[in-house]
C-alpha cells in the first residue's frame, strides 16, 4: 500500500539516517510510486537541509546532522501545533488561499483529513501533498522560484487576482519591529500583497523565532490581517507587546483545542 507523501519522506529520512545513502531507483519500487515523485521528495529533503541530491540517489547532508536534526525537529514540532491550531479557523470557508512557506505546508498536509475545500496556491510543497481526490486544488503557475518551491511572477499573480478566497494563510520572514509582517523574497511579495488583497480574512502562521527576526520588504500592514497564529513559547514580554496591535493566539496541547479542531475535522 503505498504511503502518504510526509510518511514516505519520513522513513526516508530514517534510511538516510542508517545508511548515509539511499538510490532513487530503490526507492521508487519500495514505495511503488515514480521516479519524478522520488526526485520531488529528494529535493524537498535537500531544500530542508537533511540530504544532498547526487547522481541517482541522495547521501545524508554533511552538516552538523546530530545538533541541526533535533532542532529542525523541534520547530517541525512547533510548526505542525500552529497547523492544527489554524485548522479550527476555517470554519465555514470554501476557498483557500496557502502561501509558501513551511508552516503552511504544514496546515496543507492536514487538510487533506479535512472536509472538501477550494485550494488555491502558489506553493510547490504544498500542492504536492494536498489530496486532489478530496479537494479542488488550483496551482497558480508563475516562474518557479527553486529555493523555497514556489511560483512567483505577473502570471501567479494574476491567478491569484481572479480569485476570491474566504481565507487566506500566510508564511513569514519576521514581524520585529515592522508595521506588518515581512518577507525577504522580493520575488514572492507580490503574491503575498495578491492575496491579502482577494481575501475575507487573513492569518499569519509564524513560530515564536518569527518574532524575534525580520524580513527585507513588509507584505502588508498589521489592519490588513486577522491575526497571528503561534505556537505556545512566544514569550510573555513579546505577547504583550504584539497583542496590543494584531490579535495573537499561541497554539496549545490542551483538550478544549483539540475539540475545537477535531468538531472541523470530518
Amino acid at each position: 500500500m503505498k504511503l502518504p507523501t510526509f510518511e514516505r519522506r519520513n522513513d526516508i529520512i530514517r534510511t538516510l539516517l542508517l545508511q548515509g545513502y539511499v538510490k532513487a531507483q530503490l526507492l521508487a519500487e519500495q514505495y511503488q510510486v515514480s521516479m519524478e515523485t522520488i526526485r520531488k521528495d529528494l529535493t524537498y529533503l535537500q531544500d530542508i537541509g537533511i540530504a544532498r541530491k547526487e547522481y541517482g540517489g541522495a547521501s545524508l547532508s554533511q552538516q552538523d546532522i546530530e545538533q541541526s536534526l533535533p532542532i529542525r525537529m523541534e520547530h517541525g514540532t512547533q510548526k505542525q501545533k500552529i497547523a492544527r491550531c489554524a485548522l479550527g479557523f476555517l470554519e465555514d470557508a470554501k476557498v483557500v488561499f496557502l502561501d509558501a512557506g513551511t508552516t503552511v505546508h504544514e496546515l496543507a498536509k492536514l487538510l487533506n483529513d479535512y472536509r472538501p475545500l477550494d485550494i488555491v496556491t502558489n506553493s510547490l510543497l504544498a500542492w504536492d501533498s494536498l489530496d486532489a481526490g478530496r479537494h479542488n486544488v488550483f496551482l497558480t503557475g508563475g516562474k518557479k522560484r527553486e529555493k523555497n518551491r514556489s511560483l512567483t511572477g505577473s502570471w501567479c499573480v494574476q491567478a491569484i487576482e481572479s480569485v476570491h478566497a474566504d481565507i487566506c494563510f500566510l508564511g513569514t520572514s519576521g514581524i520585529l519591529d515592522r508595521k506588518g509582517p515581512t518577507t525577504h523574497s522580493y520575488q514572492e511579495l507580490e503574491a503575498k500583497k495578491a492575496m491579502v488583497r482577494q481575501s475575507e480574512r487573513v492569518y499569519v502562521l509564524a513560530d515564536h523565532d518569527k518574532f524575534q527576526e525580520s524580513g527585507f520588504h513588509t507584505m502588508c500592514l498589521w489592519e490588513d490581517i486577522d491575526g497571528i497564529i503561534t505556537d505556545g513559547s512566544l514569550s510573555a514580554k513579546a505577547f504583550k507587546q504584539y497583542e496590543k496591535i494584531v490579535p495573537i493566539w499561541m497554539a496549545q496541547e490542551d483538550e478544549n483545542e483539540k475539540n475545537r479542531q477535531n468538531s472541523a475535522v470530518l
